[in-house]
């Protein structure tokens, strides 16, 4: 995964959303209209595993989170593809609950 800015869609059983994630040397961070990300993350070979926690800045009530809550930690595991990310994982404070990310790189 190269340093940037990527287009972050992600979906769970509750819905669907889209933000940007900034990822540098082992760190993410970014966010959305209601939520921000931050966590690390670890690259070996193809492969990716990265704990991002997600917490909301914005209380808005016609904005519901993927997760219906107001802060997540995510453990997730994924495969690197050039330019893209491709990512499935869970949150530990929501149980059965899958999770799943593209990320697209659209800047250094």
């Amino acid at each position: 995964m190269r340093d940037g800015l990527y287009r972050a869609d992600f979906r769970t059983q509750r819905g669907s959303g889209s933000g940007v994630v900034h990822a540098q040397d082992g760190k993410m961070w970014g966010g959305d209209a209601q939520m921000y990300y931050v966590g690390s993350y670890t690259v070996n070979g193809r492969r990716i595993t990265a704990q991002v926690t997600a917490s909301r800045h914005t209380q808005r009530t016609i904005d519901a989170s993927v997760f219906g809550l107001d802060k997540v930690t995510l453990t997730l595991d994924g495969t690197v593809h050039g330019d893209a990310v491709s990512c499935t994982g869970r949150a530990a404070e929501v149980p059965g609950a899958d999770f799943g990310a593209e990320l697209t790189r659209l800047s250094d």
